[in-house]
């Protein structure tokens, strides 16, 4: 999985992606713009947004799930950017699939 993201960025650009994940998420729980059975989908991308886990697969549910809704476009555009980006370091995303140092010995006992 941490094929799918070229960095886990932390600091101002973390803050700006958590930001990114949290406004999609609301732009996905907006009241009335749930038409058929795509709310379902929509809630269930969101919530996987906020947290910041399967970012990869919750931006593809997002983007199908507005699509389907008939969102603006650049709405539609929006999670396309985030799949582009990455999650960041404040996601579940970068705690489960962060950077790992290899070649590394674990401390001796003791």
């Amino acid at each position: 999985m941490q094929r799918l993201f070229v960095m886990f960025p932390d600091r101002g650009p973390g803050i700006g992606l958590l930001w990114l994940r949290l406004c999609l998420a609301a732009a996905l729980c907006t009241p009335g713009t749930h038409a058929g059975g795509w709310s379902a989908l929509c809630l269930l991308a969101a919530a996987m947004l906020m947290l910041g886990v399967l970012t990869p697969l919750a931006v593809l549910l997002a983007a199908v799930g507005m699509f389907a809704q008939q969102a603006p476009w650049p709405l539609v555009v929006q999670p396309l950017a985030l799949l582009m980006l990455g999650p960041g370091a404040y996601s579940l995303d970068a705690r489960l699939f962060g950077r790992r140092l290899l070649g590394r010995r674990p401390p001796p006992f003791g």
